[in-house]
């Protein structure tokens, strides 16, 4: 800040206590020193505060940051939800039913629609596919 070397200060001080006296020297000094003191203690507290809000504001910048990384994830799996559930409705949807003259034709032909219920394939005369899984 200043730069007062050892020697002006001895000066400064030479000066004062011809100035002053020796009486009053010594008081002076006193006060000097405290609000030295003083304020050396406000500028730690300002440089405090100061530090303080430096990183309030870099921990809502953090927070922020994550907040909104938050709400990206969340409404990516949403979608990947809404995705999965559309595939399970598709899924889930009843087949069409086959008319049973269709069935009768095809099991005249020798041929069993794969999409066809497995009680119209029996009713054609056809085993059932899968008789061994359903059994166990």
């Amino acid at each position: 800040m200043f730069d007062i070397g050892f020697s002006e200060l001895l000066v400064i001080g030479v000066v004062a206590l011809l100035v002053l006296g020796p009486e009053r020297m010594p008081r002076l000094a006193r006060d000097i020193g405290r609000w030295v003191g003083r304020a050396r203690r406000y500028a730690a507290r300002v440089r405090e505060e100061i530090d303080r809000e430096v990183e309030l504001t870099e921990l809502r910048r953090l927070r922020d940051e994550i907040e909104s990384k938050a709400r990206a994830a969340a409404a990516e799996a949403d979608e990947e939800v809404a995705s999965l559930s559309a595939s399970l409705d598709d899924v889930a949807q009843p087949r069409p039913a086959i008319p049973a003259s269709a069935g009768a034709v095809a099991a005249e032909q020798g041929e069993a629609d794969p999409q066809a219920p497995a009680e119209e394939i029996q009713a054609a005369g056809k085993p059932r596919p899968n008789a061994s899984a359903d059994s166990a």
